[in-house]
């Protein structure tokens, strides 16, 4: 099923059915990133450059007063996953403030976060089960939001799974099944009976981007993001349409239950459905 005013060629994201050996995913989404190669790190000047001695001269005779230089990274502990030489310190310090925000799962699931500074790439993130990848060349509230979507992704694909002490649903990450006690079976199936079939009389107006009618992968991440970032606006919407309620809903018991609100989103929805939602305006909030 296709909508209009959708457009496939214009796609940020595909999905991928492995990595390297040394990353893996299952259901690997690509948010418009390419993997960083090792010639696309760059460091990063972790300290400080230390302070000139003070000299004071009284009858010729010189006195060294010992001044304390703290290191940068000394300043605040950031996450492991993120506080890594390869990552500018800007970077690091935004990806901790986001992922200590944001409901836990991902902070707890993610293993392996990267930053690809190289300004050629085609694609801007990509996000499984515990690795998520962002391209380090766009503004600060793209890097931002990106780095919120894929964390919709490591929720969904690693914080919210079933077992196989249950029967297989029609739905499958990749070759991996997903179980009748997953508990984002339940959002997968407001809008979808198979991870390519629609339920009856699903519209474009049912999904709050375009990009999350792709499969109930991005559907899920999409609508993690704009309950995130755009979280007055999803409000408005759902009092009019009973589909993005039922998403609105899952979010706010299931997901975000307890999580202070991260931003204030500045975005009206209007007759035309985004395409998506990580480009839409807003003001990050978050104290944490």
């Amino acid at each position: 099923m296709t909508f209009p005013g959708t457009h496939s060629s214009a796609r940020r994201r595909s999905a991928l059915p492995t990595m390297s050996t040394a990353v893996s995913l299952t259901f690997i989404t690509v948010s418009m990133v390419a993997l960083a190669g090792s010639d696309a790190k760059q460091a990063d000047d972790l300290h400080a450059a230390s302070r000139a001695p003070r000299f004071t001269a009284s009858a010729a005779v010189m006195t060294v007063k010992k001044v304390a230089v703290t290191p940068k990274s000394a300043a605040a502990a950031l996450l492991p996953v993120v506080d890594q030489k390869d990552i500018q310190l800007h970077h690091r310090e935004l990806a901790d403030k986001v992922l200590r925000a944001l409901p836990s799962f991902c902070r707890a699931n993610l293993k392996n976060f990267y930053v690809n500074y190289d300004k050629n790439a085609s694609n801007r993130g990509l996000g499984g089960a515990s690795t998520i990848i962002i391209v380090g060349t766009v503004p600060e509230n793209e890097f931002r939001a990106l780095l919120v979507h894929e964390c919709g992704h490591v929720t969904d694909l690693g914080g919210l799974r079933g077992s196989p002490v249950s029967p297989q649903s029609s739905f499958y990450d990749g070759n991996t099944p997903i179980y009748q006690n997953d508990p984002s079976l339940a959002f997968y199936q407001i809008s979808w009976l198979t991870p390519i079939i629609y339920q009856p009389n699903m519209r474009e107006v049912d999904f709050v981007s375009g990009y999350a009618t792709s499969n109930p992968f991005e559907d899920f991440a999409e609508t993690f993001t704009f309950y995130a970032l755009q979280k007055t606006e999803f409000q408005r919407l759902a009092r009019t349409n009973p589909v993005l309620k039922a998403k609105y809903d899952f979010m706010e018991r299931v997901v975000f239950s307890g999580t202070p609100d991260v931003a204030l989103g500045t975005f009206t929805r209007g007759a035309r459905v985004p395409w998506d939602t990580t480009m839409l305006p807003y003001l990050w909030i978050a104290k944490r």
